[in-house]
């Protein structure tokens, strides 16, 4: 378990730079697909559309560095399901609809036109409901863990 933590810390690093090159190439350079056209028209919905994004994705890539790390300090005090999770998973559940649908719409913002055609996939409503899912099921871990606890 302490090994696939690592890996997960390991992954999220990845993502933080893989997430800063990408910020760099979509405000810096001046043309082509997934960058932002600063000549195209209603820029400025575009790049609130952008930051949006930027900002959407770094807060899920904190809930998950937070929630790694807080499963490495439970381990090292014996416990697999720690409590202190449960609401970093809550808060998962709440942003992961904003990060499905900003992300399903972000090539909008690079459009070189005015047209705008915003899109509701499923992907909003199935990754919300599986994080709920795991979220409950992780709630029900923790008090099964906190009552075997309370047996012994």
């Amino acid at each position: 378990m302490r090994g696939l933590c690592y890996a997960a810390l390991f992954l999220c690093g990845f993502w933080l730079v893989f997430f800063a090159i990408q910020t760099y190439y979509v405000f810096t350079t001046g043309s082509g697909p997934g960058v932002i056209n600063w000549d195209s028209p209603r820029i400025g919905l575009k790049l609130g559309i952008t930051i949006a994004n930027r900002v959407v994705i770094l807060v899920m890539l904190s809930l998950c560095v937070a929630f790694v790390v807080s499963t490495l300090k439970s381990i090292k005090q014996g416990v697999i399901f720690s409590r202190s999770n449960v609401p970093l998973l809550s808060a998962m559940a709440a942003v992961i609809p904003f990060y499905a649908m900003i992300c399903d719409n972000t090539m909008q913002a690079f459009s070189t036109t005015a047209e705008m055609n915003f899109q509701l996939t499923d992907n909003v409503f199935v990754y919300t409901l599986v994080v709920l899912i795991v979220a409950q099921l992780y709630k029900v871990a923790c008090d099964a863990a906190e009552e075997q606890q309370l047996t012994i």
